[in-house]
């Protein structure tokens, strides 16, 4: 039934600001972080990133921008026949991948192997301390909504809900796998033949133990485990279409895989399905077929199982209303930590069909994400990245004027900035601060610059679109990269 558990939706009294603000007269506070992510110039840059394949390679390949749109479709649609507040799933939706890289994922790692000092530059990262390591996706959209984007003199970042906030975070896991070190003492998960010297901190995130402050104990919510599901279901949906587009597994190969792996759980429609689109020989038709099919199925399996959980649940806890809920909370968590799952089972599939599940994941990782053109893409998009880090190291002169200033604003005291820069233009102190930069910067041995310099760079590469990386690199290194991928 549609909306049959709107009790356990987001109790908007419940959700807070770290910095309190009075309520808009027309617009709820999830409309308010909605339209703040959506109007947020790291949102618009999502446009311009790599979901699987380099943007740029086909006009039909998926950005991080319309990979955000499909989840915010699907996790509403689920959303909406649980019952749970759309326009919250819908910020969390929209915010889930605001603090991505370019490249994708090997942009993630090739940061988090640095901001680790596991991968060395010049030595000038071989000091990372405790506090200050590690880079993570998610952790950095909390990041970019907690610090790095401007709406208010008053405070860094956007100033969205708790609940907003938690959603973006835990989209994703949360900490990295562990560090596998083989005899050589060279680690599996680098790209770097380099032997490591910092097994036991390798794939430390500490540096955003300073974000937590902005969540609670209760700041979790069924629309920000919605949201995650969604972002699995749209990667399963997209890494099949653009291995198919890109002619990397075909049309027969992939419902064979569907067929062989759902095979217990295919109604005779289903099965119907699959087989007319095995017979569409137009790929307009069997693409659009192929990924109506496997959004539908996933998404309709994901509503049943839930919410045969959360029936379970409503019993159990004696949940009538959205306050029951808030008050219930601590408790479910509680319990489900003790019985060795986590919240992220709330909203989840059974248990057989979970598994196969992940071997849908398994065979699209292999097949698509593992092939020679996304390997190859990579790889130089891990050069590149390496690359642009160790010109802006060697030369920090070559950062913009806005990150020089925000650098030197994050090293210096407040008191300190004011009396040398206060009422200064900014023309003026920028060239200031490139005269400090040239005179001693391989010289200083200021632990906070030398964490601050690398921070800075790490959040600035970041924030790039795909072709702008491509366009420093070719400024900085005078070779031409574009098209090359």
């Amino acid at each position: 039934m549609l909306g049959e558990y709107s009790e356990f939706a987001a109790d908007q009294v419940s959700a807070v600001r770290f910095h309190p603000e009075d309520e808009h007269p027309f617009r709820s506070k999830f409309e308010r972080d909605r339209d703040r992510i959506l109007y947020s110039k790291e949102f618009r840059r999502l446009s311009g990133k790599t979901q699987v394949f380099v943007t740029g390679f086909d006009d039909h390949t998926r950005t991080r921008l319309t990979h955000t749109l499909e989840v915010s479709q699907i996790a509403q649609t689920v959303s909406r026949y649980l019952g749970l507040d759309e326009t919250l799933t819908k910020a969390i939706a929209i915010g889930h991948d605001i603090g991505h890289t370019p490249f994708g994922h090997i942009g993630e790692r090739t940061l988090n192997y640095i901001m680790n000092g596991c991968d060395r530059i010049k030595d000038f990262n071989a000091s990372n301390e405790k506090g200050k390591r590690g880079f993570k996706h998610n952790w950095q959209g909390l990041r970019v909504v907690t610090h790095l984007e401007k709406i208010n003199r008053g405070y860094d970042g956007l100033n969205l809900t708790d609940y907003t906030a938690w959603g973006i975070l835990h989209h994703s896991k949360i900490k990295y796998g562990e560090c596998k070190i083989n005899i050589d003492g060279v680690c599996s998960l680098r790209h770097s033949g380099t032997k490591c010297t910092n097994r036991e901190n390798m794939l430390s995130l500490d540096f955003y133990d300073q974000y937590n402050r902005y969540l609670n104990e209760n700041s979790w919510t069924l629309e920000g485990l919605v949201v995650r599901m969604a972002d699995e279901i749209a990667q399963r949906h997209h890494d099949i279409e653009d291995g198919l587009e890109a002619k990397i597994i075909d049309k027969d190969e992939i419902i064979g895989q569907l067929k062989d792996l759902f095979r217990k759980f295919l109604s005779d429609k289903d099965k119907e399905k699959l087989e007319n689109i095995s017979k569409e020989e137009d790929k307009s038709y069997y693409l659009s077929g192929i990924s109506g099919f496997i959004v539908n199925f996933l998404t309709t399996r994901l509503i049943e199982d839930t919410s045969d959980r959360l029936k379970d649940i409503k019993d159990k806890y004696h949940i009538r209303a959205s306050l029951d809920f808030s008050a219930a909370k601590s408790e479910i968590k509680s319990k489900l930590c003790k019985g060795g799952t986590s919240l992220y089972s709330l909203v989840s599939y059974n248990g057989d069909f979970s598994e196969r599940e992940e071997k849908l994941q398994e065979y699209l990782g292999n097949r698509v994400l593992n092939s020679y053109l996304a390997q190859r893409m990579d790889g130089k998009a891990n050069y590149i990245l390496r690359n642009l880090i160790k010109a802006y190291l060697t030369n920090p002169q070559q950062l913009p004027d806005k990150t020089i200033l925000g650098l030197y604003r994050h090293i210096m005291e407040a008191n300190e900035w004011d009396r040398k820069y206060h009422n200064k233009p900014a023309t003026e102190i920028v060239g200031d601060l490139r005269n400090i930069l040239r005179s001693d910067h391989f010289e200083i041995n200021d632990i906070k610059y030398r964490h601050s310099l690398l921070r800075t760079i790490c959040d600035f590469i970041a924030g790039m679109t795909d072709q702008f990386a491509l366009e420093q690199y070719e400024l900085l290194y005078g070779e031409k990269m574009i098209g090359k991928l």
